[in-house]
C-alpha cells in the first residue's frame, strides 16, 4: 500500500514539473499574426500590439522624413504584465518623440484588461530610405525584459515636440495699403504691429493669435500715408478704419482621423448629431508642397486659386457690411433696389450692420470691384491683388482651422459661440453658444465675453461664423446643360455683358446632390460638409436643382442650430436675412 501510495505521489510531481516546464517555454514564445499586429504570449498572458501605421510590424522613411507612429497595447490576460516597446533600425534613425496614455512610455504593471498607446514620432536622419521595425516584450511584472540584438527600448527620456518646433505658417502676405495690426489692451485700441513679427507680437498661431491687418481710409482722423509711415506700436483709429482682415495660413488636414473626430453620435447614421467633436488634425505647409507629405494627410483645396497654390488668404474678420449704411433690405426678393445695389461702397468692420437683401451676383459683383477701387482702400493698381466672395471652400478653411490646436478648440475646447444680436450688429457674442435672440448686444467683439464668438476664443480671430446673418458662399449645385452653377435666382446670366458666371476659379461646383458624392462623385474634402455634418449639432441640408446655393452660419434666431458646421440651401436671391463675406489674395487676376 505504500509502494502505491509512493507512485502515485511521484507520478503527481511528475505532472508538476511537466506543467511547469511547459508553462516557462511558453512564457517566451512569440508569434507573428496579421498585417501590422504582433501577437505576443506569454503563458496565460496575451499582448497583441496594434498598428494601422505598420506593415508587418514595419515602416520606412525616406532620407530626411519624419513620420508618426501609433501603436496600441492591450492586456488581455488575467495577470497583471511588464511591457515595453522596441525599435531597430541603421544609426540614421532617431526617435523625436515618445509619449503615452499614462505617465511613463515604460509601464512597469499594465494592469489586465487596460490598454496602452504609444505615439512615436521617428525622423531618418540619412539620405535614403531606411526601414525601421517596431516590437513588443511583455512579461511578468516581475521580471526584467531580455532585448534581441540591435533592439533599441524607447523609453520616457524623449520629450515630444512642442507646437513650436513644428511647421510654422506661412508668412502673411501684406499688399499695398494694407496695415499690419494687433490689439493693444492697455490702449484699448488696433496698434500698428512689426511685419516682421520677431516678437511674435503681431501673430502665434501656437497661442490662438492669428495675424490681422487693415486698410484705412484716405482721409480722416489722419492721412492713410501718416498710417502707412507710422512706427509700430502706433493707434490705428477704428473709424479710420474701413476693413478688417484675418491670415489663414496654408495647410494640409489629416482626412482620416477627421472621420472619426466628431465622437459620439447622439443621433442616427442617417442624421448624425455630434455634441462635442474632437481636434482636427493640420500642419501647416509651404505653397511648393501640393501633395500632402504625410499619409492621410491632404491640402485642403482652398489653397489652390484656379491651378496657382497660394501661401495663404485673408479673410474678412467680420461680416461685409456697407459704409453707407442707409439701405434697408425688404423680404420680397430686391433686385437692383434697396440693398442689391452695385453703387455702395462694402467695408469691414465691427457693430455696424452687416450688409443683407443682396443677391449672390450682386454680391460678387460687389466684391470683386473692391480690387480696384484704389482710392478708397489703397490697393495697388496693377492688378496683382484680387478680392472675391467667399467660396464654400473657404469657409471650410477658417471652420477646419478653429476647430484645431491652432483655433478655439486649442484654445478653450468649446463651440464657437453664436452672434444673436437681432439687430444683425457685427461682432456680437451671446452668453452661450447656444443663446437664444438678444436685442440688447452688449458683448461686443472687444470684450472677454465678446471674444468667445471668435474662431479663436481670443479677438484676433474672425467673427458671425455662427449667427448674425445668414451667409451666401460662391458654392451651388451644376448645371448639366451649361457645365456651370445653377443659375435659379441668383441673377448670374449665361450671356451679354453685366453679371455673366465668372470663372471656374470662383465657385466650388456641386456635381450631385449628395455630400459624399458631390464633387465628381467623390468626397468634398475640406469643405465642411460630409466630413463635419451634424458636429455641435449644427443644421445641414445639401443644395438640390430647385435650391441650389449654399448659404454658411445660420443666423441670430438659430441657437443650437448655428455654427460654423452650418450648411444650408436656397435660391441665391436677395433675402432681408442674408449676407456675404469677404476674402482678398495676393495673385494677380
Amino acid at each position: 500500500m505504500k509502494d502505491r501510495t509512493k507512485m502515485m505521489l511521484s507520478f503527481v510531481m511528475l505532472l508538476m514539473i511537466t506543467g511547469i516546464i511547459g508553462f516557462s517555454y511558453a512564457l517566451f514564445t512569440t508569434s507573428t499574426e496579421k498585417k501590422g499586429a504582433l501577437n505576443i504570449i506569454v503563458g496565460d498572458v496575451s499582448c497583441p500590439i496594434q498598428s494601422n501605421d505598420l506593415e508587418n510590424n514595419q515602416v520606412t522613411l525616406q532620407g530626411g522624413e519624419e513620420k508618426e507612429i501609433t501603436v496600441t497595447f492591450t492586456n488581455q490576460s488575467l495577470v497583471d504584465i511588464h511591457s515595453i516597446i522596441t525599435y531597430s533600425g541603421s544609426n540614421n534613425i532617431e526617435v523625436l518623440s515618445a509619449s503615452s496614455n499614462e505617465s511613463e512610455i515604460e509601464l512597469q504593471n499594465l494592469a489586465t484588461g487596460t490598454t496602452l498607446t504609444y505615439t512615436l514620432k521617428l525622423k531618418n536622419n540619412g539620405t535614403s530610405s531606411e526601414t525601421v521595425t517596431l516590437n513588443g516584450r511583455c512579461g511578468l511584472s516581475n521580471k526584467e525584459l531580455a532585448l534581441n540584438e540591435g533592439e533599441t527600448k524607447i523609453t520616457g527620456t524623449y520629450e515630444a515636440l512642442s507646437c513650436e518646433d513644428m511647421p510654422q505658417p506661412n508668412v502673411p502676405k501684406l499688399v499695398e495699403g494694407m496695415i499690419p495690426v494687433k490689439w493693444d489692451q492697455g490702449k484699448s485700441s488696433w496698434v500698428k504691429a512689426d511685419s516682421t513679427n520677431n516678437d511674435k507680437s503681431w501673430y502665434n498661431y501656437c497661442n490662438q493669435e492669428w495675424a490681422n491687418a487693415v486698410t484705412v481710409k484716405e482721409t480722416g482722423t489722419q492721412q492713410r500715408s501718416d498710417y502707412v509711415e507710422a512706427e509700430v506700436g502706433e493707434k490705428i483709429d477704428i473709424e479710420d478704419i474701413n476693413t478688417m482682415w484675418v491670415w489663414i495660413p496654408r495647410y494640409e488636414y489629416d482626412y482620416v482621423d477627421i472621420k472619426t473626430a466628431g465622437g459620439t453620435n447622439s443621433g442616427s447614421s442617417s442624421s448624425p448629431k455630434y455634441l462635442n467633436p474632437g481636434e482636427i488634425k493640420i500642419k501647416f505647409i509651404s505653397k511648393d508642397l501640393t501633395l500632402a507629405d504625410e499619409d492621410n494627410y491632404i491640402v485642403h483645396p482652398a489653397f489652390d486659386f484656379g491651378g496657382e497654390q497660394l501661401e495663404g488668404f485673408w479673410y474678412g474678420k467680420f461680416e461685409t457690411s456697407n459704409k453707407e449704411q442707409n439701405c434697408t433690405p425688404s423680404t420680397s426678393g430686391d433686385v437692383n433696389t434697396r440693398c442689391d445695389l452695385t453703387t455702395l461702397t462694402p467695408q469691414i468692420k465691427p457693430s455696424v450692420t452687416s450688409w443683407r437683401g443682396i443677391r449672390v451676383s450682386t454680391a460678387f459683383t460687389i466684391s470683386q470691384n473692391m480690387a480696384k477701387n484704389t482710392t478708397e482702400y489703397g490697393f495697388s493698381s496693377d492688378g496683382s491683388i484680387d478680392t472675391h466672395m467667399s467660396k464654400n471652400s473657404e469657409w471650410g478653411a477658417v471652420a477646419y482651422l478653429s476647430q484645431s490646436e491652432y483655433g478655439k478648440y486649442g484654445n478653450d475646447g468649446e463651440e464657437v459661440y453664436i452672434n444673436n444680436c437681432s439687430s444683425y450688429t457685427t461682432g456680437i457674442a451671446g452668453a452661450t453658444a447656444n443663446a437664444s435672440e438678444d436685442s440688447g448686444c452688449a458683448n461686443t467683439y472687444n470684450t472677454e465675453a465678446g471674444q468667445k464668438a471668435s474662431t479663436t476664443g481670443n479677438i484676433t480671430g474672425v467673427y458671425d461664423m455662427s449667427g448674425g446673418a445668414l451667409e451666401y458662399v460662391m458654392g451651388a449645385l451644376k448645371d448639366d446643360a451649361t457645365g456651370k452653377p445653377t443659375i435659379k435666382s441668383s441673377g448670374f446670366k449665361t450671356s451679354g455683358e453685366t453679371n455673366l458666371i465668372p470663372d471656374a476659379k470662383y465657385y466650388d461646383l456641386y456635381t450631385t446632390n449628395f455630400a459624399t458624392s458631390c464633387t465628381q462623385n467623390g468626397e468634398c474634402y475640406g469643405h465642411a460638409l460630409s466630413e463635419t455634418k451634424g458636429w455641435y449639432s449644427n443644421t445641414y441640408s445639401f443644395v438640390s436643382s430647385t435650391t441650389p446655393w449654399f448659404i454658411r452660419g445660420g443666423y441670430y434666431l438659430h441657437s443650437s442650430s448655428a455654427g460654423v458646421f452650418y450648411y444650408y440651401y436656397t435660391f441665391g436671391s436677395a433675402y432681408a436675412t442674408y449676407s456675404f463675406r469677404l476674402v482678398l489674395v495676393n495673385a494677380e487676376i
